[in-house]
């Protein structure tokens, strides 16, 4: 993305967020004790001009004992 317009990002951004929610729901459906997690940086102008983030997501997926 080579233009100064982050709602564009913000809007790019939400969407992933949205999937990795989604994504996490399924495996909960599969009976999955998961827990997600996610730290966001930026945003910052690359030397070109592109504006980017960075998001990091961590998945946790706890097995209980019986």
């Amino acid at each position: 993305m080579a233009t100064n317009d982050e709602s564009e990002l913000d809007q790019d951004v939400a969407e992933v967020r949205r999937r990795v929610e989604a994504l996490a729901n399924d495996m909960r459906g599969l009976g999955m004790d998961l827990r997600v997690s996610a730290e966001e940086y930026g945003p910052e102008r690359d030397f070109d001009g592109t504006i980017t983030r960075t998001i990091t997501f961590s998945f946790k997926i706890a097995q209980q004992d019986d």
